[in-house]
């Protein structure tokens, strides 16, 4: 198995890896299958823990997988630079998590030269491939569901990533869609941090400090960005305001446990990157697979948090002996 790209690299750098494709490939490499997987990034701790999966299930089924990425989530144009190149090397299959979900013309070229093609992690309506990763409507749902059993009534907010990206439209639109129905909450703002930063988090925090100071509750899309929402708070010393937000890492697990954070809506970025594979692998294999391959996203509370940071930690080797 071989991988391309390292944490923070310069473009340039990673581009010269991509002169042939996916890569040079020692003989034994020939003799397997070869999996490209184009991330978004490799600049939090979500990306880290889905190559930790792809690299175990790339050793597990006995297939080469190379691993490449941009510089960040928002590079669209060096993302759609390294999948014309990968096209080009013609792997056996690609997987992509798209930058710009209406941005990914250059599929179109694989599905011409009949490449399998599958989404990971975020998908796009503009070419039907199969899924693998949450469902990140139903994330939205669970995380409206926290705050109105913790709050009933009261105003709350959202603070989400890229419009650009599938993955926040459709936390936000699970979001939305619950708590019009289900709930007497209201929705009193919604502010987008287009680089789903930790410190534009805070910003966008700030600003809904200062236009709702009323307000109750807020839904953060992705980890990052709740813990973003968690310093403001702290250092405006606000501790009554119910935060929500998404993804499994320890950090954000160690402030749910601590009380910090109310809850986290979990999806297991090892998991997706372990599905990815074994779903790729069965289809190559000519098994039927779903067109949606959804991992677990199960609610993390102070109450159970400790036995999901436990596997968290074991997964990367870091748990206790």
């Amino acid at each position: 198995m071989k991988r391309f790209g390292i944490k923070r690299i310069a473009l340039l750098l990673a581009m010269s890896f991509l002169l042939t494709g996916c890569g040079k490939q020692t003989e034994a490499e020939q003799e397997k299958r070869t999996i490209c997987v184009v991330l978004k990034a490799m600049d939090s701790v979500h990306w880290m823990s889905v190559e930790d999966g792809l690299k175990q299930a790339a050793n597990d089924y006995n297939v080469s997988v190379n691993i490449l990425w941009p510089s960040n989530e928002n590079d669209v144009d060096a993302q759609n630079t390294i999948l014309a190149d990968v096209v080009a090397s013609k792997p056996d299959a690609i997987a992509v998590s798209p930058c710009d979900s209406e941005r990914i013309d250059i599929m179109g070229q694989a599905q011409q030269a009949d490449i399998p093609c599958f989404y990971i992690d975020t998908k796009s309506e503009q070419y039907d491939f199969p899924y693998i990763g949450a469902d990140n409507y139903s994330i939205g749902r669970i995380a409206a569901m926290a705050l109105k059993h913790h709050l009933g009534r009261g105003k709350v907010a959202v603070i989400m990533g890229n419009t650009r990206q599938s993955t926040h439209a459709e936390r936000l639109q699970g979001f939305q869609d619950y708590m019009e129905r289900y709930t007497d909450l209201e929705l009193c703002q919604i502010e987008v941090a287009q680089t789903s930063s930790y410190l534009e988090s805070m910003k966008c925090m700030e600003t809904i400090l200062q236009q709702n100071p009323d307000v109750q509750g807020v839904f953060c899309t992705s980890a990052l960005m709740v813990l973003g929402a968690m310093q403001q708070l702290e250092n405006a010393d606000m501790d009554g305001i119910k935060l929500v937000g998404v993804d499994m890492q320890s950090d954000a697990m160690s402030s749910v446990e601590d009380g910090k954070i109310l809850a986290l809506v979990g999806q297991n970025g090892y998991e997706i990157g372990y599905q990815t594979i074994r779903t790729i692998v069965q289809s190559l294999d000519g098994e039927e697979i779903e067109q949606n391959t959804y991992v677990d996203t199960p609610l993390i509370t102070q109450d159970n948090v400790a036995e999901y940071l436990e596997k968290y930690l074991t997964e990367r080797g870091e748990g206790n002996d």
